[in-house]
């Protein structure tokens, strides 16, 4: 087996002090002469583990100041705790609503929806900020029939789109998430803030009735700031303080 790279075994030890709170979040690391001198290495070596550590997302770059801790601190998604709004909408506080859309269906959607491709559909396009921070950008496509009508169709926020859907007979009894991590492309980049190196989860959850799908929402979150977790079965112990 190939002996590990000095660099890597640096940034290993480091990720390590980051992940256990040696080096805290918010707290700026040892400056390169420090690390060089710590690790008994080349500044070349100190810098390829530094640049190893910004591109997973764990540091970032201040010039003139040094490198940093990370310090946002990933904020945890309930996928499937009901709650009175819905299976869930909980999860989906601090949103504000930047557009409201009417698009023909294009075969993605139509074939999560179960439309024709082409019908119109509803599209209620979101930011969901954690504090001050970009964490998700969510794109709620409707199926043009089920919401024309009711205030889906208005220009303005509303607190549970799924209790907008069950006012009108639609009630949500059910779910898919379709889970994928990937790189972000520039615009997503942009808009979410990302330090260089983190991915973002791209989430398409489709939500049902017992008749049909009500509601397909594409969700890109930070992938440094989100923890997905679902729950099965029996949770009395997991809960128990």
């Amino acid at each position: 087996m190939r002996a590990e790279s000095r660099y890597r075994q640096i940034a290993r030890i480091l990720r390590r002090e980051i992940q256990e709170g040696t080096l805290p979040r918010g707290g700026q690391l040892p400056s390169e002469k420090q690390l060089e001198e710590r690790f008994d290495a080349s500044r070349n070596t100190i810098r390829l583990a530094l640049g190893m550590l910004r591109n997973q997302g764990l540091v970032v770059s201040r010039p003139g100041r040094g490198h940093y801790v990370q310090d946002v601190v990933p904020e945890t998604f309930h996928a499937n705790r009901e709650g009175p709004r819905g299976l869930n909408e909980s999860g989906m506080t601090g949103q504000m609503l930047e557009e409201l859309q009417l698009l023909s269906a294009t075969p993605d959607i139509a074939s999560r929806l179960r439309v024709p491709e082409g019908d119109m559909t509803v599209v209620r396009r979101m930011y969901r900020f954690s504090g001050e921070i970009s964490a998700s950008i969510s794109s709620a496509y409707y199926p043009m029939d089920l919401v024309e009508g009711t205030p889906l169709m208005l220009p303005e926020d509303v607190e549970s789109a799924l209790a907008v859907l069950a006012e009108y007979g639609q009630r949500q009894t059910g779910f898919v998430d379709e889970l994928e991590s990937r790189m972000p492309s520039p615009q997503e980049t942009n808009q979410l803030e990302l330090p260089p190196g983190v991915p973002v989860l791209a989430v398409h959850r489709t939500d049902l009735s017992e008749e049909r799908p009500i509601r397909l929402v594409h969700t890109v979150y930070a992938g440094h700031s989100i923890r997905y977790q679902y729950e099965h079965g029996n949770m009395n112990a997991y809960h128990r303080d």
